[in-house]
């Protein structure tokens, strides 16, 4: 069975355990059913007749379970980066199983059209097999546009020499992954989302060799490239997404890094009025923290940021998405364990949640070349215990939509972080403590959080649990009293 069967099947399941009512033997005559608790889950009950009762009833009514109401058709925001064909061998089945959704992996110009002829050759081979693979294990893609040949431009993500060439390349692009059957790949597989560059902002000759965008100091000229391709996009595919290339926005120029502080609003002055772009996106890196703060709590801040600067230049109701954040797993670093890691995998995600991104892309699937050790698979591929809190998460949330961030006065303490989200009818509260510094494990406090319920199922970051009832401390008063520290709990409520 595929990562995309098992999953839809746990989908469906939700959604009947969610919104399936008792089925009522109602009898015209005959003994009243008997009622009994199902073991493990006190707040569901189900009526029980034998079928000696129903045999010797006469009629007897049969109320349908109706069609459920909190089936989510949103796609969830649970995305992971991958470079390179997708494909087994590289941890696609890995990321499926774990429950992204989404996958953002590098466009290469460079592979399809590596020699400028007329009329256009282009060998799609490669990205067909990638587009392919996604779409059988039931992930959505976000193509990175880049790796440019050096006929059509100086750097693979910077200025081009002709953007009648670029145009061409991106029409065949669109019209190839559009799913209408006409000069499709096969199998027409759909690709929603075209992303212009990585890290458009950067100014650093070094990186751009490297592979980061090269438009930094450049925003008027971004913006008119976002503006040419645009027309062109929704000319192919009307449902193709324009993607703002990710931003690293941090480590400016005037802190010693490559990144232009002045590029958003650069770009957004001169999009304003125009079609420039369907959703907004941005990077973030814990150790920036400090930088958005006044903004709000981690990636939230800096979310909050970005919607201001889109507020001020009259982009309003535009999506916003992250296709970059990560922490690290190396010891080498201040800021790095597996521990941590697999902490800020629900930390990160729940904040992005409770900051209305659409997608979150963990950075990156696997351990390869990356000094701080940020990915969810090491080197030989094998889990790590963030892959692992990434698989709890994604099955926690499934169907499941954000409402509040926990109150001070539900918390007890501003030590103690909390979000509640709402899951087929049932309440889920995701919390944890955090001291002023968050790079150690061990100085997190644990603090009582009482909570109004009959019942609660606590469950760690890993997605193993029990229930707790309401005269489980020795008295019936409706609350429960919950210890909480440094590492994510999830608190599934007794309706």
């Amino acid at each position: 069975m595929s990562a995309f069967t098992r999953r839809t099947w746990r989908i469906v399941f939700s959604i009947v355990v969610g919104s399936l009512a008792v089925l009522l033997l109602k009898l015209t005559a005959g003994p009243t059913p008997t009622t009994d608790s199902l073991a493990g889950f006190p707040h569901l009950e189900i009526q029980q007749a034998s079928a000696e009762t129903l045999a010797n009833s006469g009629t007897y009514t049969v109320c349908l379970p109706s069609v459920s109401l909190c089936y989510d058709t949103r796609v969830p925001p649970f995305a992971i980066q991958f470079y390179g064909t997708l494909n087994a061998n590289n941890g696609l089945t890995q990321a499926a199983d774990a429950g992204a959704r989404w996958i953002r992996v590098p466009l290469l110009w460079e592979t399809i059209e590596p020699i400028n002829t007329t009329p256009e050759q282009y060998d799609w081979s490669g990205l067909d097999e990638s587009v392919t693979n996604a779409m059988q294990e039931g992930v959505e893609l976000i193509l990175t546009l880049g790796g440019q040949p050096s006929w059509a431009a100086t750097y693979p993500m910077g200025p081009l020499t002709d953007t009648a060439d670029a145009i061409q390349f991106v029409w065949a692009l669109v019209e190839r992954y559009d799913g209408d059957g006409v000069n499709d790949a096969p199998g027409s597989p759909k690709v929603r989302y075209l992303e212009l560059y990585n890290e458009p902002d950067n100014t650093s000759v070094y990186f751009a060799k490297r592979g980061w965008g090269m438009w930094g100091e450049n925003g008027e000229g971004y913006a008119a490239l976002l503006q040419e391709l645009y027309p062109v996009v929704k000319v192919a595919n009307p449902h193709t997404q324009l993607v703002f290339g990710g931003l690293a926005l941090d480590w400016f120029q005037e802190q010693g890094g490559p990144f232009d502080a002045h590029f958003l609003d650069d770009v957004l002055a001169a999009c304003q009025g125009q079609n420039c772009f369907d959703v907004m996106n941005f990077h973030y890196y814990p150790p920036f923290r400090a930088n958005w703060e006044s903004y709000g709590t981690d990636i939230i801040g800096k979310a909050n940021y970005v919607r201001q600067r889109l507020a001020a230049h009259g982009f309003r109701d535009v999506p916003v998405i992250c296709t970059e954040t990560s922490w690290a797993s190396a010891t080498s670093t201040e800021w790095g364990s597996d521990e941590l890691q697999s902490r800020y995998v629900v930390k990160g995600y729940v904040r992005g949640m409770a900051a209305d991104l659409d997608i979150i892309v963990w950075y990156e699937i696997r351990d390869q070349g990356d000094t701080i050790l940020p990915g969810l698979l090491d080197e030989e591929m094998q889990t790590k215990l963030s892959y692992h809190a990434y698989q709890a998460m994604t099955d926690m949330f499934t169907g499941a939509s954000y409402q509040r961030p926990l109150t001070l006065a539900e918390t007890g303490s501003d030590q103690l972080e909390g979000y509640v989200f709402q899951a087929c009818g049932r309440r889920i509260d995701v919390v944890w403590t955090e001291d002023d510094t968050p790079y150690d494990p061990d100085d997190d406090p644990v603090l009582p959080l009482t909570v109004q319920a009959r019942a609660v199922r606590v469950l760690d970051k890993f997605g193993n649990g029990l229930w707790y009832g309401d005269a489980d401390d020795g008295k019936v008063d409706g609350r429960i009293t919950v210890s909480v520290g440094g590492s994510p709990l999830y608190l599934e409520y007794d309706p």
